[in-house]
C-alpha cells in the first residue's frame, strides 16, 4: 500500500510547479496574433456593446464559455488589453490544474510528482516553448485557447468523485459542460457507483440552470451552436482523414477547405471516412463504457479511456483537444507507458503545427508524415489505454467482477 503524500511535500511541490509554469509561459503573454485576435476579441467586444452571443455572433460554445471569453474585455477597448487579459486567464486555470494535481491527487509521492512532470511536459511540447512556434498562433496553445477552462473543471470533477463529494463533483462536472461539451464524455465513470445521485443531480442541474437562464434572458437561442457542430466535415488532423491525406500527398485535386473554424478534407472518400469515424465512436464508447462498468474499473482510468475514445476517434481533432486529456491522463498514469506515448503524441502535435500553413496549397509530405506520426502515436495511445478496460470486462463472470489495471 503506498503511503499518501503529506501535505508539506504537497504544498512544495504545488510551489516549485506553478514556478516552472510561471517562468515559462507568463513571459508570452500578451503576443498579439492568432484566434485572440481573428475570433475571441471581435466576438468578445460585439456581445460586450449588445450583440446576442448566438443569433449575432454565431458563437460555437455552451452559454457558460460567455464569461470565459468577455471578460477579458472589461478592462479595455483595445486588442492588446484584450490579450494580456485573456492570456493571463489561461494562465490562471493553468496554475489551477497544477495546483490539483498537487494538491488533491490521492497517492504517493511518486504519482504527484509524475502527474505534474507528464502535465508540464505535455504543455511545453503542445506550446512550443522549446519546439518552435506553429503557424496558427504567436501564443503557445495553451494560452491561445481556452480549453484549459474545461479540463479544469473535467479534472476536478474527477478527483471530487474520487474523494466521494456528490455535489461537489457534479457541480463541477455541471459547468464543465456548459463551457464546452465534451466534459459529458466522463460521465458513466463517474456515475457507475455513486450512492447519492440525488445529490448529483440538483448539483448539477444548477449550473445548466444558469446557462438556460443567460441564454433566455438575453433573448437569445442556442439551436445555431448545434447546427454548428451537427455541419461540421472531416477535419484535416483527424484519424480518419490520414489515410486520404496520405495517398493525396502533392495531389493539387485533393483539396483542404476551411469552414466551420477549420481546415477540412474534401477529395474523395471524405463522407465515408466521416461516418466509419462516427460509427467507430460510438461503438468503441459503449463497448468500454459497459466494460468499465462490468469491470468495476476505477474512475480516473474509466474516465481518461472515455474521454480519449471521444478526442482521438472524433471526425475533428483540432490541436487544442489534447488539453483536454492531459491532466486527466497524468492524474491516471503518471509516468507509465501511456503517458510516454501521450507525451510522443503532444512533440509530434507541435512539429506538425511548424508545417501547418502548407495544407492551404496541397498536402505536402512533410505536413502529412508529422500528423501521420501524430496519430498513429495517439492510436496507440486509445489501445494502451482501452484494451485493459475490455479485457477486464470481457473475463469479469457474473456477480463476481475484476478490476482493470492499467499495462
Amino acid at each position: 500500500m503506498t503511503r499518501p503524500l503529506a501535505t508539506g511535500p504537497r504544498i512544495i511541490a504545488a510551489i516549485v510547479a506553478c514556478a516552472v509554469h510561471l517562468a515559462l509561459l507568463a513571459p508570452s503573454v500578451g503576443e498579439l496574433g492568432g484566434t485572440v485576435e481573428t475570433d475571441f476579441f471581435p466576438e468578445a467586444e460585439a456581445i460586450e456593446a449588445g450583440d446576442l452571443p448566438y443569433r449575432d455572433q454565431d458563437l460555437e460554445y455552451p452559454p457558460l464559455s460567455i464569461p470565459v471569453l468577455v471578460a477579458p474585455a472589461l478592462p479595455g477597448d483595445s486588442l492588446g488589453s484584450f490579450t494580456d487579459a485573456f492570456h493571463s486567464e489561461m494562465l490562471i486555470f493553468d496554475l489551477a490544474i497544477v495546483l490539483a494535481l498537487a494538491l488533491a491527487l490521492p497517492g504517493s509521492p511518486r504519482r504527484v510528482a509524475g502527474a505534474l512532470l507528464v502535465y508540464t511536459a505535455g504543455v511545453v511540447a503542445l506550446s512550443g516553448i522549446v519546439l518552435g512556434g506553429s503557424d496558427l498562433d504567436a501564443a503557445p496553445l495553451a494560452l491561445a485557447r481556452f480549453d484549459l477552462v474545461p479540463a479544469f473543471f473535467v479534472l476536478a470533477a474527477v478527483l471530487a468523485r474520487e474523494a466521494g463529494r456528490s455535489a461537489a463533483w457534479g457541480a463541477l462536472l455541471s459547468v464543465g459542460v456548459a463551457i464546452k461539451a465534451f466534459p459529458l464524455a466522463v460521465l458513466p465513470a463517474l456515475v457507475r457507483g455513486e450512492r447519492r445521485p440525488r445529490r448529483v443531480a440538483i448539483a448539477a442541474a444548477i449550473p445548466l440552470a444558469v446557462a438556460a437562464a443567460l441564454v433566455l434572458g438575453w433573448g437569445d437561442e442556442f439551436g445555431s451552436a448545434l447546427s454548428y457542430h451537427s455541419e461540421r466535415g472531416l477535419q484535416i488532423e483527424s484519424l480518419a482523414a490520414t489515410p486520404l491525406e496520405i495517398a493525396g500527398i502533392n495531389d493539387t485535386s485533393v483539396a483542404a477547405e476551411y469552414g466551420s473554424g477549420s481546415f477540412n478534407f474534401t477529395g474523395p472518400g471524405a463522407d465515408v471516412a466521416r461516418s466509419l469515424s462516427i460509427a467507430l465512436l460510438v461503438f468503441a464508447y459503449g463497448l468500454v463504457a459497459w466494460a468499465g462498468w462490468r469491470a468495476r474499473t476505477p474512475v480516473l482510468p474509466l474516465a481518461t479511456a472515455l474521454l480519449a475514445i471521444v478526442v482521438v476517434l472524433s471526425p475533428v481533432l483540432s490541436p487544442q483537444f489534447l488539453f483536454w486529456l492531459l491532466p486527466l491522463s497524468a492524474a491516471a498514469y503518471g509516468l507509465g507507458i501511456e503517458n510516454l506515448v501521450l507525451l510522443a503524441a503532444t512533440v509530434l502535435t507541435q512539429l506538425m503545427l511548424q508545417f501547418y500553413a502548407r495544407i492551404a496549397v496541397d498536402f505536402d509530405p512533410e505536413f502529412v508524415w508529422r500528423l501521420a506520426g501524430r496519430n498513429a502515436a495517439l492510436l496507440v495511445y486509445l489501445v494502451i489505454v482501452c484494451v485493459p478496460i475490455i479485457r477486464a470486462g470481457l473475463l469479469a463472470p457474473a456477480g463476481r467482477r475484476a478490476v482493470a489495471r492499467p499495462v
